[in-house]
Formats: C-alpha cells, sequence, structure tokens
C-alpha cells in the first residue's frame, strides 16, 4: 500500500509510472480502495483525489496541499479528478464529506455526500469504481464499503470535453492526497485499471 501523508500541510501523489493511450473509442475503468482515519486525536483533513491527467509533470504530478487535495493546481490543466473530502473544501466550497467530479482550477462538475462517509475508522476500507465511456464523455463513479459494486453510480456527469481530446491521446492514473492544519491518516490499499476501445 502507499501512505500519502503523516503531518499537517502536506500533498503526496502516486501514479503509474506510464502513461495508457487513450483514443477517442477508448473507455476506461478503475477501481481502487482507500483507508483514511484520525490519527493522534487530530481533527480529520483533508482528503484524496483519483486523477486521470497528461500533464508536463507527467507522474509526478502533484497539486496543493490543504484543500487542493495534491489535485487541485489553481490553474487549468489537461485534467480531471474524483474528489473525496472529509472537511470543508475551501476552494470548492463543498461541505464536509463530499465526493466530486472536479476540474484542476478548482471547479466542482458534480458532488454529492455518500453514506457511509468519505472517512473511514482504522482497518475499515472504501471502495470506488470510477468508469469512463470517451464516445459519450460520460463518467460514473460507484462508492461502497464493501467489495460489492452497487448498481446504481453515487455520482455521473457528462464532462464539458471528451478526454481522449483533453488529454491529448493519452492518460496517467494515480492518486494524491493533501492536508492542512488537520490531518489524517491516508493510505492508497489497491489500484487497479483498464482501457479498452469500443469498436
Amino acid at each position: 500500500f502507499v501512505r500519502f501523508t503523516r503531518n499537517s500541510n502536506q500533498a503526496a501523489s502516486a501514479f503509474v509510472p506510464t502513461p495508457f493511450p487513450l483514443g477517442p473509442n477508448d473507455s476506461f475503468a478503475a477501481f481502487f480502495a482507500y483507508e483514511s482515519h484520525q490519527e493522534l486525536e487530530q481533527c480529520v483533513a483533508d482528503g484524496l483525489a483519483f486523477v486521470a491527467q497528461n500533464t508536463a509533470a507527467g507522474p509526478d504530478y502533484l497539486g496543493m496541499n490543504g484543500s487542493g487535495l495534491g489535485f487541485f493546481t489553481g490553474t487549468a490543466a489537461p485534467a480531471i479528478g474524483v474528489t473525496f473530502d472529509y472537511y470543508a473544501n475551501a476552494i470548492t466550497g463543498t461541505p464536509p464529506n463530499a465526493v466530486a467530479i472536479a476540474e484542476p482550477v478548482g471547479v466542482d462538475l458534480v458532488w454529492k455526500s455518500p453514506t457511509p462517509p468519505t472517512l473511514s475508522g482504522a482497518g475499515s476500507y472504501r471502495y470506488i469504481w470510477v468508469t469512463y465511456e470517451n464516445p459519450s464523455k460520460t463518467m460514473r463513479v460507484y462508492y461502497s464499503a464493501t467489495q460489492n459494486r452497487r448498481t446504481e453510480p453515487l455520482l455521473e456527469a457528462v464532462l464539458p470535453q471528451d478526454l481522449s481530446s483533453l488529454l491529448g491521446g493519452q492518460v496517467y492514473f494515480g492518486v494524491t492526497a493533501g492536508t492542512g492544519s488537520c490531518y489524517s491518516g491516508q493510505y492508497l490499499l489497491y489500484l487497479a485499471l483498464d482501457v479498452v476501445n469500443v469498436p
């Protein structure tokens, strides 16, 4: 597993080092599990993000700490993220316990507060499935406290631009995390990815 944060005011990321091709007829599916919990009696913050990007930073992509979740950069960039926030986000304005599909400039395209909440206790995990169909520009996020995927997505959105064009035909996948004045233990436990061509 990957531990992202150990203290306050940190940002960290872990990306697959080699980009995946993403053509106009391609779709992708990602599955990952994370654990985040209170540490040293701290107030808990801030959260994680699943990120698909093709910036000049490549696998070294890293956004701001705190509400930036290691994803938000404050500028437009060829990237899209699914964010998991335990703390009220000062950048996007979403309340604590929000899951969102977001742009790196700091805009949520759609968000919702899930049940159970995004923060888990020690030894309990959250399981996430993210699917994207490039021809329809549709992204779906499924969220569960078990390894059984729910039938209905937590979030569904038609993106403003297809990712093949936005990302220039290839994509780096990874997970980022951030803390501010409060912090929690944040761990990536598993990540699986698949890109398929839809004839």
